[in-house]
C-alpha cells in the first residue's frame, strides 16, 4: 500500500525519532525511494538536525555582530 506525500511530511518528525512502527516506516522508505522531493525534505533535515547537534563552536569574524546590527537597524526603518 502506497503512502501520500502528505501522509510522509505528517509523519516525518515520528519516522526520525523511530517512533512508527514497522509497517509505517517501510511505507515511507520505499516513498522516499520513489520521491525525490519527500526524500529531499527527509535528507534536509536530518542534516539541520546534525549540525545543530554537534558542539563546534563557530567564532564569527571581527566586527560580525557590529555589521549585522547596523544592516538589521536599516532594515526596520
Amino acid at each position: 500500500m502506497q503512502i501520500s506525500c502528505s501522509d510522509v511530511r505528517r509523519e516525518l518528525a515520528n519516522y526520525m525519532e523511530d517512533d512508527v512502527d514497522a509497517e509505517l516506516r517501510s511505507r515511507i522508505e520505499r516513498h522516499f525511494r520513489e520521491c525525490d522531493g519527500c526524500y529531499a525534505l527527509y535528507d534536509s533535515i536530518r542534516e539541520v538536525v546534525r549540525l545543530v547537534a554537534t558542539t563546534d563552536i563557530i567564532e564569527l569574524p571581527a566586527g560580525f555582530s557590529r555589521r549585522l546590527y547596523e544592516r538589521l537597524s536599516t532594515i526596520s526603518s
